[in-house]
């Protein structure tokens, strides 16, 4: 009887209901007529499912009965999130925070829906019966579970994934460095206190050593420092190869930057210069892969105190000793009480610090306005321009005796600098997650700008900082006396051998795919290590992921050195990696076409960040053209490229600016996308 009254029932009640039951025959099929089943097979192995499976079977009726208040499903959804032991039985069943949030905004907004769908049936249901303390939270447990297998199918081989993205333990990825027993030296000290230049005496003194630096300029000079000593020495960064002796023969010797840092052979002296930068969010993988690979039996780091902690407990973990020497700073450093408040204060060896290419344009055009020269370096100069403008401020006998610059003077060029002059006291940082926020600096990063004031043996031995801006002096202060924390984890990256092995378990070819569930189920040793960012490398799949690629040729494209946000660069990018999948060989002529060939003098911002662009694109064929010789095939003319942007953009910085009107970025980028065959 029941059975022939309650579909007309329902139509009365509920008109929405039985037109979505005979739509879905799957859920139709899933209903008794008399009675549903509220116990979950994936649950019925649970502990915590006890008080549920207690409760056999429920009347249809009950599910769409009187709504629960909207507050009170708040708060039970609140505590179900929070609970320690729910989050345990997540885990069990491989159940990643990431994905538990997604589902439980799908339950929050079916609570929202009272009768409308079979979900919100169910959910209010438990509700109601968690209300009235029939039920304990964990009823909504096998609901949770079972939705979320719906909306993500490879829950169900997420244990498997786990497995392979857990990096808890990368010391055993380096069997070679480990049946060794390293000697580690640390030399510890502020900026201009001679660590490095005493680690270096070591390097020249071996039979066979290599220099790890974090810049291509520092990795140069090392190399040219060696040479000048009569000491045979490679050079190797990510988008160039200087040979000693020629392409087919190999140095004792070589300086690198410290991702290109080779783990297969065997020195008698290694150098890891500003080991503090283990603890970088980016960078900070390259550092604990070469400490923790290198394969030396000596091994120096040099950087600051508060990276001996870190290091401590890396040397216990591979079994070596540790020994540190101490230094301090070769020359006094002031901090001004009084801020510069007016350019016309500036005075030669002054060095105005800003955290965006806006500010320094600004401060260059005012200074030249007023008829003062003035040198210009940020992080997207290319080398030779950071260089030439560099001797240029540490000519005394140049007239441009005013320097403006980001901090990408912390590390990396020798400046004869009298007065470190910070504009601002934020700046714009990347955060765990991906996401870039404006903060206040930390007091790490402002002693190693300020300490940059000052150079042992130059015409300024003591230094000064200050603020431009009254109401920052203060906070300078306080930052410049605040005890920088030590450094607790290090970074680590995944192998693409991991990657690999994930994208088999997800039976997938989308990176993107893939390295969004990697950053979402990646397990580290959380009080050693860390996750290096990985959002760049995913946005970048994103971009691409219309170009078929094997994965392991994908992954490289998207390690390039190219930044999201020049989408300029992203669009030569997938051109690049298009051409390459159809295996056609890239010329210089083909990345002229690309690139409006030849570069125009810049006479305003916008005319920079064309060449910037262009410079970067080139860089990225020359990285491109040493891990894929055979699409890029045009090595030694693009180098020569290189060198005309080189000279053309040291001519725009060197210039003073006009108002004459340029092409911007923008319209070059869509200059671009018209040239392209299709759309990325």
């Amino acid at each position: 009887m029941v059975a022939h009254v309650l579909p007309g029932l329902i139509q009365f009640m509920f008109p929405n209901v039985l037109h979505i039951l005979r739509r879905n025959v799957h859920v139709v099929k899933s209903i008794n007529t008399h009675q549903y089943e509220v116990s979950y097979k994936i649950m019925r192995q649970s502990s915590t499912s006890q008080s549920l499976c207690k409760e056999k079977r429920t009347s249809v009726g009950s599910y769409i009965s009187t709504p629960v208040p909207p507050s009170v499903a708040n708060h039970i959804f609140h505590s179900f999130e929070h609970s320690k032991k729910i989050q345990k039985e997540m885990s069990i069943h491989g159940i990643p925070r990431a994905l538990s949030r997604t589902t439980l905004k799908k339950l929050k907004e079916a609570s929202k829906k009272p009768g409308s769908t079979l979900l919100s049936m169910k959910v209010h249901h438990i509700l109601r019966k968690i209300s009235r303390k029939e039920y304990d939270l964990s009823a909504l447990l096998p609901l949770f579970v079972d939705h979320t297998l719906i909306l993500h199918p490879n829950t169900k081989k997420i244990k498997k994934m786990k497995e392979i993205s857990d990096l808890s333990d990368p010391i055993m990825w380096y069997p070679e460095a480990r049946s060794m027993f390293r000697k580690v030296i640390f030399h510890a000290g502020p900026t201009n206190s001679g660590k490095t230049h005493a680690a270096l005496q070591r390097f020249y003194e071996a039979d066979s050593g290599v220099y790890c630096g974090p810049l291509r300029l520092l990795a140069r000079e090392v190399c040219q420092k060696s040479r000048d000593k009569g000491v045979s020495c490679d050079m190797i960064t990510g988008d160039d190869q200087d040979y000693h002796f020629g392409k087919h023969s190999r140095a004792e010797k070589v300086s690198c930057t410290v991702e290109m840092t080779n783990i297969n052979k065997i020195y008698d002296v290694a150098i890891i210069d500003e080991i503090q930068m283990v603890s970088d969010i980016e960078r900070g993988w390259a550092w604990t892969r070469a400490f923790l690979g290198v394969c030396a039996d000596e091994i120096h780091v040099c950087g600051e105190e508060r990276a001996i902690k870190v290091v401590r407990k890396l040397v216990d973990e591979c079994g070596d000793c540790l020994s540190v020497e101490k230094y301090k700073r070769l020359g006094q450093l002031r901090v001004k009480k009084n801020p510069v408040i007016s350019l016309d204060k500036l005075t030669s060896g002054d060095c105005v610090v800003c955290f965006n290419k806006d500010e320094i344009y600004k401060y260059k055009r005012l200074l030249e306005d007023a008829s003062t020269e003035v040198a210009m370096i940020y992080g997207s100069l290319p080398p030779h321009t950071k260089i030439e403008q560099a001797k240029k401020f540490n000519d005394p006998d140049n007239k441009c005796n005013i320097l403006v610059t980001t901090d990408a003077i912390g590390m990396g060029l020798n400046l004869n600098i009298k007065r470190i002059i910070f504009n601002d006291v934020r700046k714009t940082t990347l955060v765990k997650g991906g996401e870039r926020v404006k903060a206040p600096l930390t007091p790490y990063h402002a002693l190693q700008i300020a300490g940059r004031a000052g150079r042992f043996g130059s015409q300024y031995p003591d230094g000064a900082v200050t603020t431009m801006k009254a109401e920052h002096i203060n906070t300078l202060h306080r930052l410049l006396r605040t005890k920088v924390p030590d450094i607790e984890t290090a970074g680590l990256h995944p192998s693409f051998d991991k990657i690999k092995q994930f994208a088999n378990v997800m039976r997938t070819t989308s990176l993107y795919d893939v390295l969004t569930s990697f950053i979402s189920l990646c397990g580290t040793d959380n009080s050693l290590y860390f996750l290096c960012s990985l959002e760049e490398c995913r946005d970048i799949a994103k971009a691409l992921q219309n170009v078929k690629l094997p994965l392991n040729d994908m992954y490289t494209f998207c390690l390039s050195p190219v930044s999201i946000k020049r989408g300029f660069v992203v669009g030569v990018l997938g051109e690049f990696a298009k051409m390459h999948s159809k295996g056609k060989q890239i010329s210089a002529g083909d990345l002229k076409l690309l690139l409006n060939w030849p570069p125009r003098q810049a006479r305003e911002k916008q005319g920079m960040l064309i060449l910037e662009d262009t410079h970067e694109c080139i860089r990225l064929y020359l990285w491109l053209s040493f891990r894929f010789p055979g699409t890029f095939v045009d090595n030694r003319e693009v180098k020569y490229m290189s060198k005309t942007v080189d000279k053309v953009t040291s001519r725009s910085v060197s210039s003073k600016a006009d108002k004459a009107p340029v092409s911007s970025n923008q319209e070059a980028w869509e200059d671009l996308k018209e040239f392209l065959v299709d759309d990325l």
